[in-house]
């Protein structure tokens, strides 16, 4: 069993019982609570597969891209694509606060109200978020906020955890996965998500979700169980 609900600041998550999955790269960060265990899952930029869940699943907190920082108070680059304990990152005491949150979550799961993490601005990492939708040049973006570029990159890098163009590709990438989910023809997929052509479309495809968009067609016209947020399995 696998279910979500919307919190300020992201989405909190719960998975009992589930199988393994594969999980596209969506850009966040997630706390991940296992029994008494914190982790941190840095921004992910590549897919990767989970492990089947053991008998006391998992609860988490997927913030938003670009506002994780708010809570952890570390350049996000730092832990891009890693999985490690939260004490590495907040130390002890930082980790049992949280670890009380989300212990009260497990507990009230699913009628969960309170905050997990402290609300965070999020006008910044939104309007970065938007341009990046739109794939506006790096430069324009800058210019809107009155910065040179090379601090705007920098500034990306550390509230999301990777670069603009990589925030760019995941949007695409994402845009894809929708398309193809509602059944849409590869060529058609491809210039409608923004891609120059179809195997421009294919070869980032299998960078940012781990299969072609083939395979995740296919598989998506089978599927009839609810996954993770930007998941994928692989019949």
């Amino acid at each position: 069993m696998y279910a979500e609900t919307p919190l300020p600041g992201g989405t909190l998550w719960c998975s009992r019982g589930a199988a393994s999955a594969l999980i596209p790269a969506d850009g966040c960060a997630d706390v991940i609570l296992r029994g008494d265990d914190v982790l941190v899952a840095g921004p992910s930029t590549r897919s990767l597969t989970t492990l089947p869940d053991d008998g006391a699943g998992a609860l988490g907190f997927r913030f938003t891209p670009g506002t994780a920082r708010g809570l952890l108070r570390i350049d996000l680059s730092e832990i891009t694509d890693q999985l490690l304990p939260l004490d590495d990152v907040l130390g002890r005491r930082g980790t049992a606060s949280l670890r009380a949150r989300l212990q009260r979550a497990r507990a009230a799961w699913p009628a969960v109200s309170s905050p997990i993490a402290p609300p965070v601005a999020q006008e910044w990492s939104a309007h970065v978020h938007q341009h990046a939708r739109l794939a506006t040049p790096a430069h324009l973006v800058a210019s809107d906020r009155g910065w040179p570029e090379r601090t705007f990159r920098r500034q990306v890098s550390a509230a999301f955890g990777y670069g603009y163009a990589t925030l760019v590709r995941l949007e695409r990438a994402h845009r894809a996965q929708t398309l193809l989910r509602a059944g849409a023809p590869l060529a058609d997929a491809a210039a409608r998500a923004g891609y120059a052509d179809q195997p421009h479309l294919s070869r980032e495809f299998r960078r940012v979700v781990g299969v072609s968009p083939r395979q995740f067609a296919g598989s998506a016209a089978k599927r009839s169980t609810e996954l993770p947020s930007g998941s994928s399995s692989v019949a």
